[in-house]
């Protein structure tokens, strides 16, 4: 995730979900407890057994260290489903394990599937990828100095909407695009859920009937569901996020229960079973061709597997195709995706050189470092590599390092001012850096570059922060606290429009998406969630000033007693919430 809360931070922490319902209790993490359900799809002999006891071992040290209540997993090769297993729990409270039947949410990993319903309308002539898509959406409104978007800059995310907007019903709103199609590449959820409405429009059907139609029935994922409703509650696993979700997530916090929500969004609709997931992983293997026949013909699987534009992920080297991050790694052919939502994470690996591929699920999100269950997926790749080889098995990924080691803490330590004389004082003792406060002393841990997380009532809401000048830090940041040291040599007198102070404050959606933020001015600046800066555009609205692209605008208005009720970004609200 971006530092800056335009773009996905929006959907990863920054504004968070809403309140969780009950406490996890630490829970045994042990082969015995923790797995619940195994099964060899594939009559392998011995070739794979020694990789999925090794596999087993590593997921369950894995779930306790991210405390992940529960996960479902698909392992397939070129012929099939090779194994599906799960373990932990799918209702933690009620007791009730992870089962093969479980329905997971999968979230954007559902943009693949869009993506193949909508190039089988290219087949079929119905759609031309390269006119614009308001040929297809007559009432879509787009404010643009820009030529009109396409359904191909839809597909790579390159369209130039938004990526903070989700929901559909901002679709119907006036959707601004900030720059040139196809010049730079944004992820933007709302340009997939228009792809929903697209399909709608094309086949004159539902969107879940068109998923299943074109992508359910003939991969035959006859378990799993196109549209996330009420419907299938019983069938999907209980979800889990932060108790505390409007602060940051410390490791090791306490989750609840998170609350449940129908995900009609073609961004991220599906949920499925492991074994269901294993025939989707196999058509990829076989570049198209599922067990009941093909759902994309070789020379489309091509065009959606082919690299569009240059997009890291997860930091590595990689380009953005249509639904799908593709990549070359030492010789051999990625296609990688995940997914997050409320109250899940997935991740999506498949080696197209090696004839194998991966799905992990777990039922937890908003877990520290925009958690997915990558690591599972790549491990169990490289098991499954070596096994097919004869090779030895892969040492598991080591455990992650504690937060509170901190290589660099000598580079904190020190004594900081406040404009008002506050003194925040830092100490480095070996690995660990340490904040002496009201005669506590509390140990840090990192929560990123120059971020960290304070153990402290006092500290709760907002990570503490430094900046540095010449790669020196010189000065410190919490909400709207401001600290230097002797070292700081900028300005220490700042100016801003006092009708700013209306807008400061604690915000909350009514959409768990989102949940809630607060704005500070620190430096003479308005900053939302505390560290995102805001440049005024004209009077109550303003633009991320860190964003490159102008797709963004967050408006206050409704002031009453000096204090804005209301604030939108970008066609999501927020309320005025009258708590700390």
């Amino acid at each position: 995730m971006s530092q800056l809360i335009s773009r996905r931070k929006m959907l990863g922490g920054a504004l968070r979900t809403s309140t969780g319902l009950i406490v996890l209790k630490d829970l045994a993490f042990n082969p015995q407890s923790v797995i619940a359900f195994s099964h060899a799809a594939q009559a392998t002999a011995d070739r794979f057994q020694a990789s999925y006891q090794r596999l087993d071992e590593y997921i369950v040290r894995h779930m306790s260290e991210v405390g992940a209540p529960g996960m479902t997993l698909a392992l397939a090769s070129s012929n099939g489903l090779l194994r599906s297993s799960q373990y932990g729990f799918a209702d933690v409270k009620a007791g009730v394990k992870v089962s093969p039947q479980t329905l997971f949410e999968i979230g954007s990993i559902s943009k693949s599937f869009v993506a193949m319903a909508v190039l089988q309308l290219v087949e079929e002539g119905k759609l031309d990828l390269r006119k614009p898509v308001t040929n297809y959406l007559p009432w879509l409104k787009i404010e643009s100095q820009y030529a009109p978007f396409t359904t191909h800059h839809l597909l790579s995310h390159t369209s130039g909407l938004s990526g903070v907007p989700l929901l559909m019903r901002v679709a119907a709103t006036t959707l601004r695009a900030g720059f040139e199609p196809g010049s730079r590449w944004v992820y933007s959820n709302i340009g997939y859920v228009l792809l929903g409405f697209l399909l709608e429009a094309i086949d004159k059907k539902p969107f879940a009937e068109v998923m299943r139609h074109r992508v359910f029935n003939p991969l035959g994922m006859n378990s799993s569901a196109p549209v996330i409703s009420n419907e299938i509650r019983e069938r999907v696993a209980v979800g889990y996020g932060p108790l505390q979700p409007d602060r940051p997530f410390p490791v090791s916090g306490k989750l609840g229960e998170a609350p449940w929500i129908e995900v009609p969004e073609a961004a991220g609709s599906i949920a499925a079973t492991a074994s269901d997931m294993g025939n989707y992983l196999q058509m990829l293997l076989n570049h198209g061709a599922g067990a009941k026949g093909r759902v994309l013909s070789k020379k489309t699987f091509e065009l959606f597997t082919r690299p569009v534009i240059k997009s890291a992920f997860r930091g590595e080297d990689a380009s953005y195709a249509y639904g799908l991050w593709v990549s070359d790694s030492n010789g051999h052919t990625l296609l990688r995706h995940t997914g997050g939502m409320v109250a899940f994470s997935s991740a999506m690996y498949a080696d197209l050189t090696e004839g194998f591929a991966a799905f992990a699920s777990v039922n937890a999100a908003r877990l520290p470092g925009g958690y997915r269950p990558i690591a599972v997926t790549r491990y169990a790749l490289a098991l499954l590599s070596a096994a097919s080889r004869g090779q030895a098995l892969p040492e598991p990924p080591p455990p992650p390092l504690s937060p509170a080691v901190i290589k660099n803490a000598a580079h904190y330590a020190g004594t900081f001012t406040s404009p008002d004389a506050r003194k925040l004082v830092l100490v480095s003792e070996g690995e660990q850096l340490i904040l002496q406060h009201a005669g506590s002393r509390i140990v840090l841990e990192q929560a990123g570059k120059d971020s960290f997380l304070v153990k402290h009532p006092k500290f709760a809401l907002f990570t503490l922060n430094f900046g540095r000048e010449k790669d020196v830090v010189v000065e410190a940041f919490h909400g709207a606290s401001w600290w230097t040291n002797e070292r700081y040599s900028g300005s220490r007198k700042f100016e801003y429009p006092k009708e700013w102070d209306a807008y400061t404050g604690h915000f909350h959606s009514d959409s768990p998406w989102y949940g809630s933020t607060r704005m500070v001015i620190r430096k003479g600046e308005l900053l939302i969630g505390g560290d995102q800066p805001l440049a005024p555009v004209e009077p109550h609205v303003f633009r991320p000033a860190d964003d490159p692209s102008d797709a963004d605008r967050v408006t206050f208005d409704t002031i009453v007693d000096g204090q804005a009720m209301r604030m939108n970004y970008s066609g999501i609200e927020f309320f005025r919430s009258f708590t700390p």
